[in-house]
């Protein structure tokens, strides 16, 4: 009797197992998947940025208004827009930038994200991008901006973790 006694509570203490760890692996799933997600979104809304017309952005009001950028990619403004509170979040939010996406079912939804468990919060702050003066970096050319800078940030919270993880890129839309 004793051993049937002692051979269930191993068994009790397995499967007790066996359950917090696949609690634990469907946890990390989940997260991995969000990571992905999150990407994703990043990656559709530079997309769907870039192929917006410059007057659809033109009434957005710009953080940063004498932006400059080096051929490689590289704005004097690019370290501000990331730490500094971004204009436009879930609270303030303007078309055509969509600042809200949710997973509901297998399908990313944009805006009415009332009822999901993994929402994801766009952020983005805009600059005036102008050409720099080779001579002096501090000097545009022109006064007129040849394109629009966007810092664009995606947040949501990992269930693994329970922290806010973000994704960030900044989006360089030029008008030549």
């Amino acid at each position: 009797m004793f051993e049937l006694l002692v051979a269930l509570l191993l068994l009790l203490f397995i499967i007790s197992g066996l359950a917090v760890g696949m609690k634990d692996y469907l946890k990390r799933q989940k997260s991995l998947e969000l990571h992905t997600l999150a990407r994703q979104i990043l990656e559709t809304e530079k997309a769907r940025l870039l192929n917006l017309s410059s007057n659809s952005l033109a009434t957005l009001d710009r953080n940063f208004k004498n932006g400059t950028c080096k051929l490689n990619g590289a704005c004097n403004f690019d370290p501000d827009c990331f730490n500094e509170p971004m204009r436009y979040n879930g609270t303030n939010c303007q078309p055509p930038l969509r600042c809200i996406a949710c997973l509901k079912g297998k399908q990313i939804v944009y805006g009415n994200c009332s009822n999901s468990p993994y929402t994801f919060y766009l952020s983005y702050t805009l600059a005036d991008v102008y050409t720099p003066d080779p001579e002096n970096s501090t000097q545009i050319l022109s006064a007129t901006p040849i394109g629009l800078g966007i810092c664009m940030k995606v947040a949501f919270v990992d269930p693994a973790t329970n922290r806010t993880q973000t994704y960030k890129a900044l989006v360089l839309k030029m008008e030549w």
